[in-house]
């Protein structure tokens, strides 16, 4: 990857992150510094810390975002339709354009694709152990047993822009973006449209919710009787007792039981997409060579970061 860049005459500072939380402060001080661009090479959870490091400094500059997705899931990067192969990732991160995207947040912290409480939380918990298994497999995999040992759910009061649910319920969805867990959970989910796409669920009978997990591999979910999409700015929770909460992938130990959303719209520059008429050429780790336009050797650079 670094080999690739360079190979472009394309300018960086490689910082490599080292415990949790890291990269987030790697972000803030980039942020302080006024960097232009932060390129991160890792996966939803290196994204949502560098988020997170970059909102909760209180810096008044905003660097763009480039993503380089090395996940397992990569939820957020797919989302927005930046490509999975490291070669043309690293093609869009030096030509292509800037789109503002929303941000959630959550309390105090902040989310790019999805947060969640009730029992998606804890799959996203028990997924944290099978991190060998790729993509959905290693969410629909723990579903199993945690289907089996759910009980009650949480008696719960979300209060929207529009009016409030109120009942039993196994899970809220609250998505930034399409996509969650490997998988489109929330399909026409767009991360520029200043509102929240979410879905409850209701608690229903063991095999009513194992019937649940085909639709949502048909991106149908929405469908069955006991689930509710709506739209929102802002979201007002209270549970009953409770819940794991979980951020882009990331579960928080201390369970809440009462929280606050909200949209910030359109406040996280992301190198999205090439732009027209814009290419380079790309030398491939391997040697291979494809052919790409070129920009002018005098076109603008700027300082760039990669935490990884």
């Amino acid at each position: 990857m670094t080999q690739l860049l360079r190979s472009q005459g394309f300018p960086f500072l490689l910082l490599t992150s080292d415990h949790p939380g890291h990269a987030g402060e790697l972000a803030a001080a980039a942020a302080a510094d006024k960097a232009k661009t932060i390129i991160i090479a890792g996966g939803d959870g290196t994204i949502n810390e560098v988020v997170n490091g970059l909102f909760s400094s209180g810096c008044s500059h905003m660097p763009r975002i480039g993503i380089i997705p090395l996940g397992s899931s990569n939820d957020f990067s797919k989302s927005l339709g930046i490509p999975q192969d490291l070669s043309e990732a690293c093609r869009t991160v030096m030509a292509g354009t800037t789109q503002e995207v929303d941000i959630g947040r959550v309390g105090s912290r902040y989310f790019c694709s999805a947060s969640c409480l009730g029992y998606f939380s804890e799959i996203a918990a028990r997924s944290l152990r099978m991190r060998g298994f790729g993509r959905s497999l290693r969410y629909i995999l723990p579903a199993l047993p945690v289907i089996r040992e759910m009980t009650s759910g949480w008696q719960m009061d979300v209060a929207t822009d529009n009016g409030v649910f109120r009942g039993a319920y196994a899970v809220l969805l609250v998505g930034n973006a399409s996509r969650f867990g490997g998988l489109t959970m929330l399909p026409g989910a767009r991360v520029d449209d200043g509102a929240f796409d979410c879905l409850l669920i209701e608690m229903a009978s063991k095999w009513e919710t194992l019937c649940l997990i085909p639709l949502v591999y048909q991106q149908a979910l929405e469908r069955h009787k006991r689930v509710v999409r709506f739209r929102t700015r802002s979201l007002s929770v209270s549970l009953n007792h409770p819940s794991r909460l979980c951020n882009d992938g990331e579960v928080y130990p201390t369970p809440v039981q009462q929280l606050e959303y909200a949209v910030l719209p359109q406040k996280l520059p992301v190198i999205c997409g090439a732009r027209q008429g814009l290419a380079i050429r790309i030398q491939e780790i391997d040697g291979s060579r494809r052919s790409r336009e070129y920009e002018p050797a005098n076109a603008p650079r700027s300082e760039n970061i990669i935490p990884r």
